[in-house]
This record gives structure tokens, sequence and C-alpha cells, in this order.
């Protein structure tokens, strides 16, 4: 007597078909629903007859008894003969599990028991089967479970086969199970050992939702109500290369993996995959494995990355501005125009190209996030001829002798104007290609006059003046008597007096004896027809509010023919009096004294020259 134990599903399906008349067949898969195996007889042996099938490639060696219920135990020849001439077979559902097989009581110690190890999914639908060979009499075959594990599984026994059916796989199903099968006074069993596994879902992965660049973020990968967990391992992979590696502890239903990097803007959009391996015996590689696959999504701060700078521009023409920004969410980007002369603030647009006409002043493109923001700026220069040229004299225009003063020239143009302070047509200081120019002196009574700021560049130039007065008492007054102090009586008689300071002195001519006093706008005193009563001691006063200074003569006055002294004054020519009045007048006119001392000068006596 021999038997095998197979492992029976409803997956695979075959046909045997004769293709010799010498009783041979081949199998070819049929869509077949019922299962009934047709046999040939090959040979007719006792109690049984063997036969040869095919299933997807592989042989299956078959026995009468076993796959041929409608058969007697004792197969004739003439039941052999009727399916030697049947061209079809039946359809049959098969397992084709690895199956001990016994020939003769020879091979039986070295054949039985075998060890059969099929694998089932939790949750599905398995059958065992258990095939008894050689017993000339109906066999009596049964299951036990070797750990006093209750069989809970449906037993259904015909002839020589036996179906143990598992419907649903269950946990308590896991371990070892003998089949027992009498056969006359013969007993003999065969053991298998049910394994189990579930792997019902892909890996979950979370923790992956935005990320922010530069700071340290934990992924998990969790797989759930998995069997056996040992088996099982949690890998991570990045790039294609596994980074990080967890294997299942026994007992588990559960695996997790926790993943910790620090994402870098750049690692936005790269893939990250959990891959849960099962590595199991007998499992088809289909089933090995299950990865779940999520995309880095890495939130930063915008970067502006790109800004023309269109440098110098002509006036009137059209200006184009680009900004290109980098920032996970997308940025959105703003424009905002400063003009050069100090305006407000204004927003020209939102788009990543500015078209307007060109205008002179900072331009900004700011980008922005939830996560920060970012801008840079150009400055904007359009050519033009110097403009808005101004000076100013600080503190003030009209100054005290020895006061400080700050001159301070600017003006606007493109290129930047060369300005140039002078004084009077002399050059004082020069600033290249500067907005502004600043010079600083300690002024003195000739350091009064007209000042000029130029600004000029290719494009053309612009001027302003201003008049800078420097206050002083009156000094270095002198008086010049002409034709001479001593003169004859019925001759006229000039007196000239110059004095330096500012305001302009007003000159008072007194006369001693009496107090008499004459004024003159321009320092000149015009005696007619002078009498000897003229004559004495004068007194001319040059005066202003920060002060004074006197000077004294004498004149004398004779009759005619008599003889008079000479005197200081008369050896003044004519001609170097009248190029000291007119030296007078223009400086009266002009309103300004040329002064060599700030200290008035000591009364001169009797005349000063």
């Amino acid at each position: 007597m021999s038997f095998l134990l197979r492992a029976v599903t409803f997956g695979d399906t075959i046909c045997c078909r004769r293709t010799k008349v010498n009783r041979k067949l081949s199998c070819h898969p049929q869509p077949a629903d019922d299962s009934v195996l047709c046999l040939e007889s090959r040979r007719v042996m006792s109690g049984s007859a063997q036969f040869l099938c095919r299933a997807a490639g592989v042989a299956r060696s078959l026995s009468s008894s076993a796959w041929a219920p409608q058969l007697s135990s004792r197969p004739s020849r003439s039941h052999a003969r009727r399916l030697a001439q049947s061209s079809e077979v039946c359809p049959a559902k098969l397992r084709p599990y690895v199956r001990p097989s016994v020939r003769d009581d020879r091979q039986a110690s070295s054949r039985l028991p075998v060890a059969l190890r099929p694998l089932f999914k939790l949750g599905e639908r398995q059958q065992l089967a258990c095939f008894v060979d050689d017993c000339p009499v109906t066999p009596v075959i049964s299951w036990t479970p070797l750990d006093d594990r209750p069989l809970n599984a449906r037993v259904r026994t015909r002839d020589n086969l036996s179906l143990l059916t598992f419907e649903p796989v269950d946990m308590e199903h896991e371990g070892p199970l003998l089949c027992k099968v009498t056969c006359g006074e013969q007993h003999k069993q065969a053991k298998t050992h049910i394994r189990l596994y579930a792997f019902p879902s892909d890996p979950e992965i979370r923790g992956h939702d935005p990320v922010r660049a530069g700071e340290e973020s934990t992924l998990t990968c969790q797989l759930r109500d998995l069997y056996p967990a040992e088996s099982l391992t949690l890998d991570w992979l990045r790039g294609g290369q596994v980074v990080r590696s967890v294997p299942g502890e026994a007992g588990a239903t559960s695996v997790q993996s926790a993943y910790t990097f620090t994402p870098q803007r750049a690692e936005s959009g790269e893939n990250l995959t959990c891959r849960a391996t099962l590595d199991l015996h007998d499992l088809p590689p289909p089933e090995r494995t299950r990865q779940t696959v999520t995309r880095l999504h890495v939130t930063f701060a915008p970067v502006v990355t790109v800004l023309s700078d269109p440098g110098t521009v002509s006036s009137g023409s059209v200006l184009i501005l680009s900004c290109s920004a980098s920032g996970n969410p997308a940025p959105v980007l703003m424009w905002t125009f400063r003009p050069e002369d100090g305006g407000p603030l204004e927003v020209k647009g939102h788009s990543e190209t500015l078209v307007l006409a060109a205008q002179a002043g900072e331009f900004r493109c700011e980008a922005r996030n939830h996560e920060g923001k970012d801008s840079k700026a150009v400055r904007v220069r359009i050519n033009a001829s110097p403009s808005n040229t101004s000076m100013l004299v600080s503190p003030g225009r009209e100054l005290m002798e020895g006061q400080r003063v700050t001159f301070t020239c600017r003006s606007h143009g493109a290129p930047p104007p060369v300005l140039v302070l002078s004084r009077e047509g002399e050059e004082l200081w020069r600033s290249d290609s500067t907005p502004w120019l600043t010079f600083s002196l300690s002024v003195r009574p000739d350091d009064a006059g007209q000042y000029r700021c130029d600004a000029s560049n290719p494009l053309g130039t612009q001027r302003v003046t201003q008049n800078v007065t420097v206050a002083a008492p009156p000094r270095n007054t002198t008086v010049v008597v002409t034709p001479s102090a001593a003169v004859s009586a019925g001759q006229n008689v000039t007196v000239s007096c110059r004095s330096a300071g500012f305001p302009p002195p007003d000159v008072v001519l007194e006369r001693a004896a009496d107090g008499t006093q004459r004024r003159s706008a321009d320092g000149v005193f015009r005696l007619l027809n002078v009498t000897v009563r003229d004559s004495g001691l004068y007194r001319v006063n040059a005066s202003n509010p920060l002060g004074h200074q006197v000077r004294v003569f004498r004149l004398s006055v004779t009759e005619p023919g008599a003889r008079t002294l000479p005197a200081l004054a008369a050896i003044l020519v004519p001609v170097a009096a009248a190029l000291v009045l007119d030296h007078l007048r223009r400086s009266k006119k002009k309103g300004s004294y040329r002064l060599t001392s700030s200290t008035p000068a000591p009364e001169q006596h009797p005349f000063s020259g």
C-alpha cells in the first residue's frame, strides 16, 4: 500500500487528453469548474492503475484509486480498454505540491513519513488531500493535529481520497498535522506542517506633509495585521539605495520604522520609498514585497535669483525689468518704486516682467510666501543734463568776520555732473561725479563776494550763485585833502575819506570849532571858496553798527599873497587824488571794502595817508 498527501486548491485546472495509442496522456489547461479526473490504464496492478499526466509542464504520476472513485478498487481490463478508447478526459483542479508516495513495503521505511510544509494565506479557502495507493480494500483515513489543537476543518473522505477543507484558514490551523491510514492490518501515516502568513496591505507612510528645508524631520512607515512579523523587513530607500532597515519582532502584528533626516531645498520632489519584504519559503515573488512611495515636499523661503539691471537709460525710453525667484510654495512677486527725489513708495506690478516708461529711482522686486520673503533692488538712472542744481550757505549769507561758513552744492544728472565752486571767478573746490560738493572756511572781510556753483556733464551745464557778505567795523580809514591843507582864501578844497568795513561806514566831516557836521554818501566833501574863517581842526568820523574810526586834520586858509607853510597834503598831485576818489566811488558802489586788519588803526594827527 502506498499513499500521498497533496494540497489541493481550486486555482489550477488540468485536462488529460490521449495523444498516443500506448495510453500515455498530456495535460492542457481548461477553464472548467468540475473536479473529475478520468484515467487511462497503462498497466493493471493489484488494486491500482498508474497513469502519466502533465500539468503546466510538470509530470504528475496519478493512481487510479486516488483519482478515479468511479473505478473499482481492482480495475478490470474492460475498464482500461474503455478508457483507452476515450479521446477526451474530464478536467481536474490541482495545486502541484510535493507529496510523499510509497510503492511497496520495502520503500516504506525510507519514503514515509515525508514532511510537507504548505503555506496558506490567512482568510482564504484552502484544502489538504490525503491519497492512498496499493490498498486492496477501502482504507480508513483520519486527520489528527499533533499539539492538541481542535481540527476545525471539514473532512470529506471517499474511497482512497480524503479532503480536509479550511474555510477560511485561521490562526488555529497553523502547526503539525497527521493523515493516518489503515489498510487492513497495515497502519501508515503522513505528516505535514501548515504554515500561515498575512500580508494584507501596503506600508503606510506618515509625516510626509510639507517639511521645512534645513529643519530635522521624521517620517514613519508602518505595516499592520501581518504575520509572521519576524519574517518581515522594512526598508527606507532614497535614490535606489537603502538608507534604513528595521526587522520585525516575533509575536508582533505590526512593524514600524522611523526615518529622521534634514531635508534640503534641492531635495523637493525626490521620491522616498518604504518597502516591506516578507521572506517566506514558497511565497511567490510577486507577493513577497509591498512598497509605498511618497514624494518629498520641502518648503523654504523665497530667494530672488535674477534681477535685471538696465543701469542708465535715455530719457523717454521704455524700461523693461525682469525678476525671478525660487521658493516652495511658489512665491508671489511685487514690484515697488521709490523716485530718485525721495518721493513716496509706489507699487508697480506683480508679474515677473515689468514694462513702463523710464523713471529714475530705485526699483525693488520682493518675493514672498508663508515661509518668508526676500528682495533685491536695482537703481535706474536716466541720461540727462544737470538739473535741480542748488547751493546752500550755512549758517547764512550774512556772516561775521571769523565765522565758519560751509558751502554745499547739489545737482542731479546722468552721467553725474562735475561740481565746481568758485568766488568771483576764482575756483575754490571741485568734485568729480558725485551728487554733492562741500567746502568750508573761516571768513575774513576779503572773502565777501559772489560765490558760484557750476554743474556740468556731457549733456549740459547748470549754475547757481549766492552773494556773501562779511560784517566788520571800519578800519584803514584815510583822509586826503586836495589841493592842500594850506590854501588861499577863495580856493576850493576837497576832503576825500576812504574807510573799509561792512556794512559800508557812514562818513561825517565835523568842524571842531563849532561842531558843524557835513555828511557824504561817497565820503567826499567839497569846500567851495574857503575863507580864513574856515581855518581850524576838522574831524572825519567813519562808523557802522560794529564800530567807528576817526581821522583829524588842520585846514589853514590865508589871504591871497600871504606866505603859507607847506603841508603833507600839498604834495599830493591832483592826478593821485583823482585816482583815490575813483577807487572810493567804485568800492562804495560794490558795498564792500578791502580790509587788511580786523583791529581799528589808531588815529593819526594831523593827517593819515
